[in-house]
C-alpha cells in the first residue's frame, strides 16, 4: 500500500480516461438522438456506459483532495486554493466566454441553468466546504465535523429532490448548480473517506464477495431500471444505487488489472494520458461536437441494428473529438502561463 502512494496510480488515470471518453460519447450521441427517451432498446446500453461517469470524477477528486488535518497548514491551503481558483474559476470564465461567443451567438451567461461547465462550479463549491470543515478539524483536533459532513452529504440530495420536485427554484439556487452539487456531493465525500481509510478501502474493493455484489447489482439495476423514470423517491434511491454500483464496478475492474496498466503498453499509455487531461477535454470538447440532428430520424426509429449504428457513430466521433481536444490542449499547454491559469497545472504537468 505504501508503495502505491509513492507513484501515480496509472489505473486510476486510465479509469478517468474512460470516464471522460464516455462524457464525450454521451454528448456526441445526444447530438443525433435523445437517449433514452426516443429509443428504449438503447436505454440500457446508455445507462450501462454513462451512469457512473460523473460520480467517478467527484470520487477521484475527493480521493486526492483529502489530507490529514495536520497537513492543512496555511501555506498548503493557499497553494491548493490558488490552483483550484485557476482551474475551476478562471478556466470556467474563459471557456464560458468562448462558448457564449462561438456556440450561443455572443450571448454570455456565466451562470445559467444549462451551463455546460457545471462540473467545475460544483466541484469548487464542494472543495470550499470541505476545506472549511478540514480547518475546523485542525483547529478542534476532532474529526466529528468531517463525519457530520459525510452524513449531511448522503441525506441532503434526497431531501432536496423530494421537497423541490415541481417547484420553481429561485434563480440564484439554480445558477449556482445547487442540484448538481448536492446530488454528486456524496461521491466527493466517499472519495475523501476512501483515502482517509485507504487500507480498508482497497481491502473491501479486493474482496471477492464485494466484487460479485457490485457487478451483479449494477447489471441487474441496468437491466430492470435502464430507462428514464419520472422523479420519485424510489427512483432517487435506485439511481443512487445504480451510480454507486457502477462506480464500484469500474473501480474493481481497473484495479483488478492494475498490473497491466503499469506495464506501459500503447493502449494503457493512451488511456492514462487521456485521464491526465480530463479537464482540458471537458473544457474543449463542446467546440468540436458536430450537429448530427439529421441522423435522428433513422437512429431513433430505424431497424433493430440501429443500436450498433449508434455505438459505431458515437464512439468513432467521440474518439475524433478527443483527439482534437488533445491537439488544442498541447498547443495551450506549450505556454506555462496558459497551462497554469486555464488548467491549474504546475510546471511538471504543463508538458
Amino acid at each position: 500500500m505504501k508503495y502505491e502512494l509513492k507513484k501515480r496510480l496509472r489505473y486510476i488515470d486510465a479509469m478517468r480516461g474512460l470516464a471522460i471518453f464516455l462524457v464525450v460519447f454521451s454528448h456526441v450521441t445526444n447530438a443525433y438522438v435523445k437517449m433514452p427517451i426516443t429509443n428504449a432498446s438503447f436505454s440500457g446500453v446508455y445507462y450501462m456506459m454513462t451512469m457512473f461517469r460523473m460520480p467517478l470524477f467527484f470520487f477521484v477528486s475527493g480521493f486526492f483532495a483529502f489530507r490529514m488535518a495536520e497537513k492543512w497548514t496555511w501555506p498548503t491551503v493557499g497553494r491548493v486554493m490558488t490552483k483550484k481558483f485557476q482551474a475551476q474559476i478562471v478556466g470556467l470564465a474563459v471557456f464560458s466566454f468562448l462558448y457564449g461567443a462561438c456556440m450561443r451567438g455572443w450571448k454570455f451567461y456565466f451562470f445559467w441553468t444549462s451551463n455546460p461547465y457545471w462540473f467545475t462550479i460544483s466541484l469548487f463549491e464542494m472543495f470550499v466546504v470541505y476545506l472549511a470543515v478540514a480547518l475546523i478539524v485542525r483547529k478542534t483536533g476532532s474529526e466529528v465535523p468531517l463525519y457530520v459532513l459525510l452524513g449531511v452529504s448522503f441525506v441532503a440530495p434526497f431531501v432536496f429532490n423530494y421537497f423541490t420536485e415541481g417547484v420553481k427554484l429561485p434563480r440564484l439556487v439554480v445558477e449556482f448548480q445547487t442540484w448538481h452539487t448536492l446530488n454528486y456531493w456524496p461521491y466527493f465525500m466517499m472519495g475523501i473517506f476512501a483515502r482517509r481509510f485507504e487500507s480498508f478501502t482497497w481491502k473491501m474493493v479486493d474482496n471477492q464477495y464485494f466484487k460479485a455484489l457490485m457487478i451483479v447489482g449494477f447489471f441487474s439495476l441496468v437491466l430492470f431500471y435502464g430507462c428514464r423514470h419520472k422523479y420519485s423517491l424510489e427512483w432517487d434511491f435506485v439511481a443512487t444505487a445504480m451510480r454507486f454500483s457502477g462506480l464500484m464496478t469500474l473501480l474493481i475492474t481497473f484495479r483488478s488489472y492494475r498490473e497491466w496498466f503499469d506495464k506501459g503498453t500503447p493502449v494503457s499509455n493512451c488511456m492514462s494520458f487521456v485521464g491526465s487531461r480530463t479537464l482540458d477535454i471537458y473544457y474543449l470538447h463542446y467546440f468540436f461536437i458536430p450537429n448530427l440532428a439529421f441522423m435522428k430520424g433513422f437512429l431513433s426509429s430505424g431497424p433493430g441494428n440501429s443500436i450498433i449504428a449508434m455505438l459505431t457513430i458515437g464512439l468513432g466521433i467521440s474518439a475524433l473529438v478527443i483527439a482534437l481536444c488533445l491537439l488544442v490542449s498541447a498547443v495551450l499547454r506549450s505556454s506555462p502561463f496558459l497551462s497554469s491559469w486555464l488548467f491549474g497545472a504546475n510546471a511538471k504537468q504543463a508538458a
